[in-house]
């Protein structure tokens, strides 16, 4: 396996990194804030307008693992289109937050230097824009029982949701540890394999204490799993 140290996480920071801190998230301006940066450094193309019109007031409650999100949705680029370009553009980000990261597929490790080859569900629409999503991270997970994601995706999948947590919420990667903060599959996504929809495949985001590091892999729909989550969108 190869291991890709993003090279702006101080040695400290790496060490401590398997921890779980104290406070996991983050407010929505906070958010608002570092979406506003990004946009600048990355180039999205997002304007003053967009970043007016996105609702601030808090929506998740009580439940610990029920979050507000700012997630961004890209347009299409000259190299992606609007699904692809989202998901590599939310990694990129999330994986400078953190150690090290690692992305692969199960023909060759070449997800770190490409786009992501996924799609959306056939009944899920992308559509480009700025926007504030409440999100359960730890929906349909039951500590110590066995799911097969495949019985778990519906049109309330979050896909691009996961990785914009990931970006915004680091300690919430490396808090994962299957028991008490679930590991996350991205279940409104499928991939897409050799120009072909292969939605017997989907991403699933997990952290490593061993390794520090946080990985984004292929998961079979198919099997079961024990320690993982199917995030869900709840508005």
């Amino acid at each position: 396996m190869t291991v890709v140290s993003n090279g702006r996480v101080a040695p400290r920071d790496a060490q401590l990194a398997g921890r779980p801190p104290e406070v996991l998230f983050t407010s929505l301006p906070e958010q608002l804030s570092i979406i506003r940066l990004w946009n600048e450094e990355r180039h999205w193309g997002f304007r003053a307008g967009d970043f007016h019109a996105v609702d601030l007031t808090p929506r998740a409650g009580n439940e610990p693992l029920v979050v507000d999100v700012i997630a961004v949705y890209l347009p299409d680029s000259a190299e992606m289109n609007g699904v692809q370009r989202t998901c590599h553009e939310l990694w990129t980000v999330a994986a400078q937050r953190q150690p090290h990261s690692w992305s692969w597929d199960w023909y060759g490790d070449r997800w770190e230097q490409r786009p992501k080859p996924v799609r959306l569900r056939e009944d899920l629409v992308h559509r480009p824009g700025i926007r504030r999503v409440t999100v359960d991270l730890a929906a349909h997970y039951i500590p110590g029982r066995y799911i097969r994601p495949s019985t778990l995706r519906n049109v309330d999948s979050a896909h691009a949701e996961v990785l914009a947590a990931a970006a915004h919420f680091p300690r919430w990667i490396r808090a994962m540890n299957g028991k008490d903060i679930p590991y996350a599959w991205l279940a409104g996504y499928e991939l897409v394999i050799r120009n072909r929809p292969a939605p017997l495949r989907l991403p699933a985001l997990s952290w490593s204490n061993l390794r520090s590091t946080m990985s984004l892999t292929a998961a079979w729909t198919n099997h079961s799993y024990s320690g993982w989550t199917s995030p869900v969108r709840l508005g």
